[in-house]
């Protein structure tokens, strides 16, 4: 039978259609959820305390001898994803010096960020870490970084400030998508529970279909939690993917070597992905 999984979860508009699907049906009976930030889930899963979990790419990168990838799962950006924001006073072109702001609970785009400023941009900005406020980041800051729903509810609140979509950047700069986030095991319970592994792996799959299956009513359910248009979360829904092609891959290993030429990660990062040798 295996062990008893423990599944982290960030608990945001991103996972909803997945932890829909898991909380109202039967495919994935006697997980235990774990609900947390990408943070919180970071320190879990280093701990031990969570064996799966969506983490952002550079985490998998910094641990990459820990976990495996799991096969056909991501968060991947293919359209105008309107959720890595950076909300401007100046051009960006003017932010030569200045002071960028990133919300605490937005530490995985902080790489992407530092990416398009060094690689596209070539400015030198330095940065600082902050409660995801964005009045009060920008008393601090001449910019401010949010994601997720933050990110999104500030849009439409803040309309004044220069914006960058940091996703879109990323696709303008590359002609590649923007791999969010991927579905990580800690390589010790991979190798302990390899059948139950494939089997979690491929309910995740056939969940967040389900999820998505159900789209007109998580966007009734978004706009009430979050308080955002239905048009901007159908929009946001459409410009994700969670599938983890090979365009994900090759997308993949460009941000790597861009990080890797930045100083953010160690050299000769590989995919190691569960059931391919």
């Amino acid at each position: 039978m295996g062990e008893n999984l423990n599944l982290g979860i960030v608990d945001n508009l991103d996972y909803m259609p997945l932890i829909e699907a898991i909380e109202s049906g039967d495919i994935l009976m006697g997980v235990n959820l774990i609900k947390d930030s990408y943070k919180g889930l970071h320190d879990k899963f280093l701990a031990g305390e969570i064996d799966i979990a969506p983490l952002p790419p550079i985490e998998y990168a910094e641990h990459f001898n820990q976990c495996v990838i799991l096969p056909d799962l991501s968060l991947t950006n293919i359209g105008a994803a309107a959720d890595l924001l950076l909300f401007s006073k100046v051009p960006v072109s003017q932010l030569q010096g200045k002071t960028i702001a990133i919300s605490n609970a937005a530490e995985g785009t902080k790489a992407l960020l530092h990416i398009l400023m060094d690689h596209y941009y070539e400015v030198d900005v330095n940065y600082v870490w902050l409660e995801p406020n964005l009045e009060k980041m920008l008393e601090q800051a001449d910019a401010a970084l949010l994601d997720a729903d933050s990110a999104l509810i500030a849009k439409e609140q803040y309309t004044s400030y220069h914006l960058l979509e940091l996703g879109k950047l990323w696709q303008d700069f590359t002609k590649e998508p923007f791999v969010a986030a991927l579905w990580l095991a800690r390589e010790d319970y991979a190798a302990r529970n390899p059948v139950q592994l494939e089997l979690i792996a491929k309910a995740l799959q056939a969940s967040m279909e389900l999820g998505m299956k159900n789209i007109y009513r998580l966007v009734e359910k978004a706009k009430e939690r979050y308080n955002l248009s239905g048009e901007i979360i159908e929009q946001y829904f459409a410009s994700s993917q969670t599938k983890f092609d090979q365009s994900c891959r090759k997308a993949l290993l460009r941000y790597f070597a861009h990080a890797q030429i930045c100083g953010i990660i160690p050299p000769k990062v590989t995919l190691k992905i569960w059931g391919e040798s």
